[in-house]
């Protein structure tokens, strides 16, 4: 219990990450009325980000003693 205790803030952060790409991949795939040209930087930026993130939350999930 003490292993999953030290790590519960990773695993939030790799759980939100992937919600946030997972949200990002709906609304370019489903919605029709996204004007790409001036969304999807920002979309592209927030996956980046996210991933990035999640990633951190990866390796410190491991990472912590």
């Amino acid at each position: 219990m003490e292993y999953l205790k030290k790590r519960m803030k990773f695993l939030l952060i790799i759980i939100f990450s992937i919600a946030i790409i997972a949200f990002v991949q709906y609304e370019i795939h489903f919605d029709r009325n996204i004007d790409l040209s001036k969304v999807g930087l920002i979309m592209t930026i927030l996956q980046a980000a996210a991933g990035g993130y999640g990633l951190y939350g990866l390796v410190q999930f491991f990472r912590v003693k």
